[in-house]
């Protein structure tokens, strides 16, 4: 099969496994019969990330259930006839420091953390470097447009 698939990257804090937790709810919303690297989830607040091996690497894929199964296996990360298709969260946690000069470009509703944040260093002692890999680019296709707004959605505990 040959790679295929858009990446979207991220460098996520240490609640990682928690959102990852909350990603799982929203997909579960969309897919009632969502398989989670190949096998069934039978309730997903009993969800725990995959311990990772030894490189702290792993993956996490996600499936509408066997048929989309098949379909992966055979189109890779494609949309299918519903325009839905597999995909899948590719990451590594890093347990050394993160040390960057200048954040910018802030996202939020919230212009005080703008003024607060935009501009400063950024220091973090444990972090996730994620790629999230969808069908298509998010820019053009509205599932995986879906798909990325659900990822980093998972990220307001206030939801």
């Amino acid at each position: 099969m040959d790679l295929t698939g858009h990446s979207t990257d991220f460098t996520v804090d240490a609640s990682f496994p928690d959102a990852m937790r909350r990603f799982v709810s929203r997909t579960r919303r969309r897919w009632p019969q969502l398989l989670l690297s190949g096998e069934p989830v039978a309730q997903e607040e009993d969800w725990r990330l995959p311990e990772p091996d030894d490189d702290y690497s792993g993956i996490v894929t996600f499936s509408s259930g066997p048929e989309m199964e098949d379909f992966w296996e055979e189109n890779g990360y494609a949309l299918d006839d519903s325009g839905q298709g597999p995909y899948a969260v590719f990451y590594r946690r890093h347990t050394g420091p993160l040390h960057a000069t200048t954040v910018s470009g802030i996202r939020t509703d919230d212009p005080d953390v703008v003024q607060a944040v935009e501009g400063t260093g950024l220091l973090m002692a444990e972090f996730y470097t994620v790629s999230l890999l969808t069908p298509e680019d998010p820019a053009t296709d509205p599932f995986s447009a879906a798909v990325v707004d659900d990822f980093v959605g998972s990220f307001d505990v206030t939801v």
